[in-house]
């Protein structure tokens, strides 16, 4: 067929074409040129006996419904992949979803820099930044880990685990810590640890036992200066010394 650059317009009730070298191609050439298909279902099949016969096909599948329009793009196979891809000629922001067998990823942002969403069987992770301070959370069967930089966070079922080349908290309230018996509250006014009968307060005024024993030792030496020092023993109070000195 040659050339035809008159408006061609035909209307049947069933139009088929069939190639029998395998090669059918539309080309709509021009800056204004326009490819349209209207129908109820539109669907483009990869498709041959071959792959037939190992299962593997790709689809895009498009239809419309009386509640909305639906559109269905899908493969099959050994390997089978769906990407989609928006890059820039010169680099820049890159948009990419990647769908395979071995996962989903999302990426979004300057190529070493951007965020990105990974799920696979075994993990789901989010991460952004650059690799050297990249900020991610993963999510596993067994933990999720938090992880800035130097600083990982992991939470388990038995227990939370973090490592970081430093660690600072402010609160203008206080904090609380349970470990079974045990407790360390942290106010304004200072420091209270709990364990059983025993009882030690450290706080602006000073610091304050209480307990039913008492055990200090030291391998050198113990000094204690003081304005005022008032001993109460109710019952045996007794001081081993090799030398002892009271001024």
């Amino acid at each position: 067929m040659g050339l035809n650059l008159n408006p061609v317009s035909q209307t049947v009730s069933q139009y088929f074409v069939s190639a029998m070298t395998g090669l059918v191609q539309i080309d709509s050439i021009g800056l204004a040129s326009t490819l349209g298909l209207k129908a109820q279902s539109v669907s483009i099949t990869g498709f041959t006996e071959f792959l037939a016969e190992t299962g593997s096909l790709a689809t895009l599948f498009l239809n419309q419904s009386p509640t909305g329009g639906v559109i269905n793009l899908s493969t099959a196979g050994i390997a089978p992949g769906i990407s989609l891809d928006s890059s820039p000629l010169e680099g820049g922001i890159v948009s990419s979803i990647a769908v395979n067998s071995a996962g989903i990823g999302l990426f979004y942002g300057i190529p070493g820099l951007g965020g990105s969403i990974g799920m696979g069987m075994e993990s789901i992770e989010l991460s952004v930044g650059p690799a050297d301070k990249r900020a991610s959370i993963i999510v596993t069967p067994l933990a999720i880990i938090f992880k800035v930089g130097e600083t990982q966070m992991t939470l388990t079922a038995l227990g939370m685990v973090t490592s970081a080349p430093g660690v600072e908290i402010k609160c203008d309230v206080g904090i609380l810590e349970k470990v079974g018996a045990v407790t360390r509250a942290v106010t304004v006014e200072g420091h209270n640890f709990t364990a059983g009968e025993v009882e030690l307060n450290v706080g602006v005024e000073g610091i304050a036992t209480e307990g039913p024993t008492n055990t200090a030792e030291f391998e050198a030496s113990s000094e204690t200066n003081t304005a005022i020092s008032t001993v109460a023993v109710d019952a045996v109070q007794t001081v081993e010394a090799a030398l002892n000195m009271d001024e």
